[in-house]
């Protein structure tokens, strides 16, 4: 057995309470690695097509990285891995903290679990048992409790606990898993799988150590990384500290800035993601008043400053980091206000404050706090809950819905002490809230009257806080990812901060062989996404190439002892993204259904701000994206010649 992994997966089927371990050889390990890359091979083969996402027969896999456990630097996010209920297609999603390396540590690479529990359920993974508990005086508990309570129960502050909350027990589309008190792999629903299955909690405590092929040489690569890493320039501590001179400049002229890694280490160093509030706010990356306004005149600097990166850690008690990372971009925050004044909470993330903030037009920064920890409590995505609410207030003021259908809320834009009843309403299903628990797509189609002009989705996703007219590569990923209407995958700007031409001779000859300015921007896209794909395998956190030369190649050569080459390997990426893509059409989707809302490709143009009259032409840049990975256009997913070429075919 090579480095890297532990050579093993388990299957729980939560009906019988009975377990399955299957072992895995190398070839399976370099063809897939681990985190959505195992995840997508191990349920693509053990599920069959067409179930329901809420049914016995339904996979939920928690997934650690190829790397996770080895030290490496970045190496600490694990995998959700599913068919989704939201979008009908391949469902994931990944979250940092610490829980990977203990997934790891149990000795299995990751867990599976099927079957429906005859009650709540908490199963507890060690290295030498699984354990089912009873749960059925968790259910109802928030995410916070959920955590304390195991931990008191096993006394043991250091066993590692993913659970729902009661967005997932009340199987919510749009609610996630939660572990570290806040921390959620909160996108595609998967926290409705879980709640489906009766399973409240999962620990997991483990005592193996994950094999390491070359431990000298992987202790050289991580030392030569963390001495480049550490280094710190004058130059970009004053560009982030200029930052919102900088984006009033932008706002007013349209100039780009350009954006380097280390400036981004900078930013995230000192502020987290929140200190993209600001300048993303102005620049026009942020969505405003549900896609339909401008931050530079309708959600203006002065609001932004109130809700912006100084304001987010004013209150921060703490920054933290998750496992093996340099950057620290977490924060507990003192909660001051509102439900939870007195306690402790994580600081929110940019794309909460955007969409809590400028997407409905509230400059609130207690408010938004106190919606980012009901979020968090319940185990709900913060992006899906912002704009299901935002949806709302707008179906509220063109007069679709109104006090009677909300149960006496007077919904508005700005109207923070409404917004916060609201998301407490959908978290809990709540009257009116019933209505928005699974998101604005199956909203808009309960209430009707045109309501879907105002559901700004893909596939049945609520899109993320960066607006595809700025960047058009978001809207390739928006629409033609595996996973619609997500961000953290590429875009343009992606490829560049990642440095994937360095890395990747392959990446550098695909772009120049571009024609024109158009085709080589999407070749960047591209190479961004098969990028992500091994940061995905790996278990890394995308903020690791985001910030600073992180290189993939050398790292799972030392840790596995495979060397193989930087070609093989973006074989390897382009294999986990096409099986990714071929479960979405086995499961009978097409281009059309994951279509990106006519506000993010600007069918209307916006008419003034940094945005003005910008349109997206997302049918030609589909054709050029499916076109590079031989993906059919009828389809959307590999063609069979392509499935044979990556040794996929025999899964489908």
């Amino acid at each position: 057995m090579a480095g890297g992994y532990m050579g093993k997966y388990c299957v729980i089927d939560l009906a019988k309470k009975k377990t399955e371990v299957v072992e895995l050889g190398d070839d399976f390990y370099r063809k897939y690695l681990a985190g959505y890359g195992l995840g997508a091979a191990v349920i693509s083969e053990r599920q069959k097509p067409g179930i329901d996402a809420l049914s016995a027969e339904a996979h939920l896999g928690f997934c650690s990285g190829l790397l996770t456990g080895t030290g490496t630097s970045f190496s600490g996010r694990f995998m959700m891995v599913g068919k989704s209920p939201l979008t009908g297609g391949w469902g994931d999603s990944n979250s940092g903290g610490f829980l990977s390396r203990e997934i790891k540590r149990t000795g299995y690479d990751a867990v599976f679990f099927t079957g429906i529990a005859d009650k709540p359920i908490w199963v507890h993974i060690t290295d030498e048992t699984i354990e089912f508990n009873d749960a059925t005086d968790l259910w109802g508990k928030d995410n916070v409790e959920t955590n304390e309570y195991v931990k008191q129960t096993l006394s043991d502050k250091r066993v590692q606990v993913a659970s729902i909350g009661c967005a997932g027990e009340k199987l919510s589309r749009i609610s996630g898993v939660t572990t570290d008190d806040g921390r959620i792999a909160g996108r595609s629903g998967l926290g409705a799988v879980m709640g489906s299955k009766n399973l409240k909690a999962v620990s997991f405590r483990g005592k193996m150590k994950v094999p390491i092929a070359d431990e000298e040489g992987t202790k050289a690569v991580i030392k030569k990384f963390l001495t480049d890493y550490r280094k710190s320039k004058g130059a970009d501590r004053l560009t982030v500290k200029i930052m919102g001179f900088l984006s009033k400049v932008i706002a007013r002229t349209g100039i780009s800035a350009p954006q380097t890694a280390s400036v981004v280490k900078e930013l995230f160093g000192k502020y987290g993601t929140p200190g993209l509030t600001v300048y993303s706010g102005m620049i026009g990356d942020t969505p405003i008043k549900n896609w339909t306004g401008v931050g530079y005149t309708e959600f203006t600097y002065d609001s932004l400053q109130k809700i912006g990166g100084d304001k987010a850690i004013a209150d921060q008690k703490k920054r933290y980091a998750c496992q093996n990372c340099p950057l620290g971009c977490g924060g507990i925050v003192d909660i001051k206000k509102g439900k939870y004044a007195g306690t402790d909470g994580h600081k929110p993330e940019y794309e909460t404050w955007g969409a809590f903030g400028g997407m409905m037009l509230n400059d609130d920064y207690d408010a938004i706090l106190e919606m980012n920890e009901i979020c968090n409590r319940a185990g709900i995505d913060s992006i899906s809950a912002g704009g299901t609410v935002t949806f709302a207030v707008e179906c509220f003021e063109k007069g679709l819905i109104n006090e009677e259908t909300t149960g006496g809320l007077k919904l508005g834009w700005g109207r923070a002490a409404e917004a916060i009843k609201l998301t407490e309403m959908l978290v809990n299903r709540d009257g009116f809230g019933d209505v928005l628990a699974d998101g604005v797509k199956i909203a808009a189609e309960k209430i009707g009257n045109g309501a879907e002009a105002f559901a700004v989705h893909a596939g049945g996703q609520e899109l993320p806080m960066h607006d595809s007219r700025l960047d058009p590569g978001f809207a390739i990923a928006y629409q033609c990812e595996p996973t619609p209407g997500r961000h953290t995958i590429s875009c343009y700007a992606y490829a560049n901060l990642f440095a994937v031409k360095k890395q990747f001779p392959e990446a550098k000859k695909l772009v120049k062989a571009g024609g024109d300015k158009t085709e080589k921007s999407v070749r960047e896209y591209t190479i961004g996404t098969l990028f992500m794909q091994l940061i995905n395998g790996c278990g890394l956190c995308e903020f690791g190439p985001m910030t600073g030369y992180l290189p993939i190649p050398d790292y799972i050569n030392a840790i596995t002892g495979w060397n193989l080459s930087t070609e093989e390997y973006f074989k390897t990426a382009e294999r986990i993204l096409s099986l990714r893509k071929a479960f979405n059409v086995r499961e009978g989707l097409t281009p059309k259904d994951s279509a990106l809302h006519e506000r993010a490709i600007g069918k209307n143009p916006l008419t003034s701000g940094p945005l003005k009259g910008v349109t997206v032409d997302i049918d030609d840049l589909q054709k050029r994206f499916f076109n590079l990975l031989d993906w059919e256009a009828a389809t959307g997913g590999p063609s069979v010649a392509k499935q044979k070429e990556l040794g996929i075919d025999h899964l489908f």
